[in-house]
């Protein structure tokens, strides 16, 4: 990470549960760059970094990969603004709003243009939240650094040299070293002490900075103005996690640095430390407040990692049912599938049925179940496979520096839904390594890497890949190559990555990554809940009562695979496991809503349908009662999922409402 001005860099305190105070430790690393090197090696042709200095790791799964990777530079969305670099410099945006009966969304359209006089830029310094572009001239020599961040109603520009920056639109004096103007219909404001306006252009000295902000349509000019205080020269540039056990909740800490004042817009689920008196913006999520101050913070209900339904209380009759119908399922399981998706959903299915031998007490059904499990997770396990075959193995992608399933599938090559796909596996491998503790030996060198490369790596891999700690939820595009953003898809299977990473951790005898993947777990429980299946304030026009697809600049009902109403609703709760009661079952009028919305009994027989089935037994009494009918009557299960798993979630869910 390199030096940068104004809010370059974020430090990023994760205090995992409450009751602690926020400290420094170094960041949580499962592995080390001598185990990556134990994979076999190769790089993907089609995914290089474009723009991006040499000693940075490639940043996937961000809000901002388009910026390193497209070929033609996408607008990105540091909330609540849009971003979108040109060929001399860049445009600033405030979206508007656009809602219709399927989406709420709020598209780049052009704003303030602002002219640097540059030919390239090259991402030199990012964190999660925030990043810089180093803008050069035709001859590549650097001229000015360009920072943005998620939270940060503003663009830093800090000049190399002395610059010269144009601006669309016409400036007038709002005081020493201020200036607003107007733009496609929004007002801008430019903080720069020390500039010297020359008609619609500013020239900045070398060294000097400038702030362009975004005023919301409520803001007085001068407050807002005052409100960012003098330029910052410097910023220091981190990311700390703390992780101390003890109360019920988890807590986030963003601290803007480098800046003793500035404006930020806390995202829906954040608290900001200073008064939100500076005006709102209209977003995809409602009105938010600008704020001052450098400290935004988020509290959430901790969620407790799982793997086995409580089945204290079940009836002899249910658990003999329930033990007939696991041995049938164990007896009906074979070879999992070549891939990363399907071979890693296949394996944690099984596991699924191991942890329920083993809550039902069937000492004989568990050894089976983990027989099974044992052999399946093997060949995975072995960390030189790729050596040898070209499927159920991993390898290490140099050019990325990520770690990929030989067999990839949904883009994992280039780095999509790799949480998705890694949380299966150390699910299964946290089951194994509970019940039989000497094989954690055989599975942690590959399992550490899946847990490094998805949330806790160190060099040659990101500390924390694919989570947005200002936003509390993943990002699941490798390389994000679309006009609207990054975007998230199944909340539900991210929530299910962090309970396989919390399981695998405790399992491995690793509390610091354990208390990470708590972290992590509780936030995308919360965003899960909050943001995908519960979201309130949703706008008129907007026919539906969830959220299915989670882009930087819109929220769609829609999937990447199916237009039936229960694929839209069914990615949201996948897969059936113990963790799901615990954020899935609040709200038992807003899960009969979701159902309705779906087709109610309609959506059952649809893709994804089984899902929404046994979802409906949240939804009370009588909803418990026809699902148990009709889950009885059913011939077939995802291949996820499993007749046991899913009359054992039924009768958790009865036995919890009494």
């Amino acid at each position: 990470m390199t030096r940068r001005p104004f809010i370059a860099a974020l430090v990023v305190v994760v205090a995992a549960l409450t009751g602690c105070t926020a400290s420094a430790p170094p960041p949580v690393a499962a592995t080390t760059p001598a185990a990556v090197e134990l994979l076999p090696a190769e790089r993907n042709p089609a995914a290089a970094p474009l723009r991006l200095a040499e000693d940075l790791i490639p940043p996937t799964n961000r809000w901002f990969s388009s910026l390193v990777f497209s070929e033609v530079p996408l607008p990105v969305f540091p909330f609540p603004l849009a971003f979108a670099p040109t060929p001399t410099g860049f445009s600033l945006d405030l979206p508007t709003v656009a809602v219709t009966a399927d989406s709420i969304a709020t598209p780049f359209s052009g704003g303030l243009a602002v002219d640097l006089g540059a030919a390239t830029f090259t991402v030199t310094a990012y964190d999660e939240v925030a990043v810089t572009l180093t803008y050069a001239d035709a001859d590549g020599a650097a001229i000015a650094d360009v920072t943005i961040a998620e939270g940060w109603p503003a663009v830093g520009v800090t000049a190399r040299r002395a610059l010269p920056i144009a601006f669309g639109g016409s400036l007038a004096s709002a005081g020493d070293g201020a200036w607003t103007m107007k733009a496609d219909g929004t007002a801008f404001a430019v903080v720069a002490a020390n500039a010297e306006a020359r008609g619609d252009a500013l020239e900045i000295p070398a060294g000097e900075s400038a702030q362009v902000s975004a005023l919301p349509v409520d803001a007085e000019p001068a407050t807002w103005i005052a409100a960012f205080g003098d330029p910052v020269a410097g910023a220091v540039t981190s990311f700390e996690a703390s992780a101390t056990r003890g109360g019920e909740a988890a807590s986030t800490r963003l601290e803007y640095t480098g800046t003793a004042g500035t404006v930020l817009v806390p995202f829906p689920g954040m608290a900001a430390a200073g008064a939100c008196d500076l005006g709102s913006y209209d977003t995809a999520y409602g009105q938010v407040d600008a704020c001052r101050g450098t400290t935004l913070e988020r509290r959430v209900a901790r969620i407790s990692p799982r793997a086995s339904f409580d089945l204290t209380g079940l009836d002899g009759e249910a658990h003999g049912e329930l033990v007939d119908q696991l041995s049938a399922d164990l007896a009906g399981t074979g070879d999992a599938p070549e891939d990363t998706y399907f071979g890693g959903k296949a394996l944690a299915r099984l596991a699924t049925l191991l942890a329920l031998a083993r809550s039902l007490g069937e000492d004989d059904l568990a050894e089976r179940a983990a027989d099974l499990l044992e052999a399946g997770l093997g060949p995975w396990a072995q960390v030189d496979g790729c050596a040898a075959r070209d499927e159920r193995c991993f390898a290490y992608d140099a050019r990325l520096h990520t770690v990929v399933g030989r067999e990839p599938s949904f883009g994992s090559e280039e780095g999509n839904d790799h949480h998705f796909h890694y949380g299966h596996f150390l699910f299964a491998a946290g089951v194994l390594a509970e019940e039989r503790p000497e094989a954690v030996e055989m599975l942690r060198p590959v399992m550490d890497l899946l847990a490094a490369d998805i949330a806790a790596g160190g060099d040659p891999l990101p500390g924390l890949r694919v989570f947005d700690p200002y936003r509390g939820h993943s990002w699941a595009s490798g390389l994000s190559p679309f006009a609207d953003g990054n975007n998230q898809e199944s909340s539900s299977e991210a929530v299910a990555a962090w309970n396989g990473l919390a399981l695998w951790a405790a399992a491995a005898g690793n509390a610091d990554l354990r208390e990470r993947a708590e972290w992590l777990l509780s936030g995308e429980a919360d965003s899960a809940r909050r943001l995908w299946l519960e979201p309130t304030g949703l706008p008129d026009g907007y026919a539906h009562t969830v959220v299915s697809l989670t882009w930087g600049a819109k929220r769609d009902h829609a999937t990447w695979f199916s237009d039936e109403p229960s694929a839209i609703l069914g990615i949201q709760l996948l897969p059936v496991s113990p963790i799901g009661l615990q954020y899935l079952a609040g709200d038992p009028r807003r899960v009969a809503l979701n159902v309705a919305g779906a087709g109610g009994e309609s959506a059952f027989g649809g893709p994804l349908g089984d899902y929404v089935l046994l979802y409906s037994a949240l939804a009370g009494p009588a909803a418990l009662d026809r699902a148990e009918e009709l889950a009885r009557e059913r011939a077939s299960w995802d291949d996820g999922l499993s007749r046991s798993a899913a009359l054992a979630w039924l009768a958790a869910v009865r036995l919890r409402s009494g």
